[in-house]
Order: structure tokens, then sequence, then C-alpha cells
């Protein structure tokens, strides 16, 4: 069984290794698309109050 918040966490380190840059607007797309939690949701699950803030975490 798969467990989405590891992947999704796992994910969006990569996608932030390729694109420092990254915009919650993009990863909510990604994540989309690719069955994938939320920038909210991981924000949530991290007690992270921003996106950028989660970003931090993750790096």
């Amino acid at each position: 069984m798969n467990n989405y918040y590891n992947r999704s966490k796992n994910i969006l380190k990569e996608k932030m290794k390729e694109n420092k840059n990254l915009t919650k607007e993009d990863w909510d797309k990604y994540a989309f698309d690719n069955c994938l939690f939320s920038a909210n949701t991981l924000m949530f699950h991290m007690n992270a109050k921003s996106f950028e803030k989660l970003k931090e975490k993750l790096s």
C-alpha cells in the first residue's frame, strides 16, 4: 500500500531540486495531475504557515 503523504513529500523535494522557484500553484497543478497531496495538505501536516516555510522544512 502506498503512503501518499510520504510519496508527495519526496516528489515535492525532487521538484524543488529541479526548480528552486517552484510556486504553490505549480505544485498544486502537478499534485492534482499526479494524484498527490496538495500544498495545503502538506503544509498542515508539517505545521508550516506558508509554502515557503514548507519548502524550508523540506530542504
